[in-house]
């Protein structure tokens, strides 16, 4: 389990507080940018893996897109959450698996991997990261907080309940792309893919930088 999330233990406090006038003006904006990639990568007859999905802010979006969507989430308060709004939705096509990510084998299984929110109280991105894209065929769609007055904030804001939040720049987040190694007898000199990555902004105010990034890593 990820102790660092503070939701973890309090997942009725994290649906009220995406109610909350900021938070839902900020998750409405990000969505946009979400969906859009969701819409661009999403493919009838593929699967995607969702991880950390929470209480399902996004599940159903990727249900609609993709054939099967299995969302891995290792607190089990949220399980039950997701589990009961997917049942109420009919969302069949979804499998929740309760348990941490980071231990499973799940390489090359899914064409789409998605982790919203997950990177803000992860210690070590690049390897999240790199595992997402071992998973995923196609994409890997992640959001961070950036570094700014906003991500200034979230961070006070998690120190205040005894969470340490991790914000990041675009250069940062841009440096998680896989590099590929060289391979004896590949003329090529490829082991791995080459993966590219384009960041776009959300959570954007008038006065202040967006909090959120919006990375897509994309097979090449």
């Amino acid at each position: 389990m990820n102790i660092n999330n503070p939701y973890h233990r309090g997942a009725r406090l994290y649906e009220t507080n995406l109610r909350l006038p900021v938070i839902a003006a900020i998750r409405r904006q990000e969505a946009r940018v979400v969906g859009d990639l969701i819409a661009r990568y999403g493919d009838a007859g593929g699967r995607a893996l969702e991880v950390g999905p929470g209480t399902g802010f996004y599940t159903l979006a990727l249900a609609r897109a993709f054939r099967e969507v299995v969302a891995v989430e290792d607190s089990a308060q949220m399980v039950e959450i997701l589990r009961g709004k997917l049942d109420a939705a009919g969302a069949a096509n979804v499998r929740v698996e309760h348990g941490d990510f980071r231990r499973l084998g799940l390489e090359g299984e899914f064409d789409v991997a998605v982790a919203i929110g997950v990177l803000d109280y992860i210690a070590e991105p690049a390897d999240f990261v790199a595992k997402m894209c071992t998973a995923a065929r196609r994409a890997v769609i992640v959001t961070v907080p950036q570094c700014g007055l906003l991500g200034r904030c979230f961070v006070a804001g998690g120190a205040m309940r005894k969470t340490r939040v991790y914000c990041y720049d675009r250069e940062g987040v841009a440096d998680w792309v896989p590099r590929p190694e060289g391979r004896d007898g590949d003329p090529s000199g490829l082991a791995t893919p080459a993966w590219s990555c384009t960041i776009a902004e959300a959570g954007a105010t008038r006065l202040t930088r967006g909090l959120t990034l919006v990375a897509a890593f994309e097979r090449l």
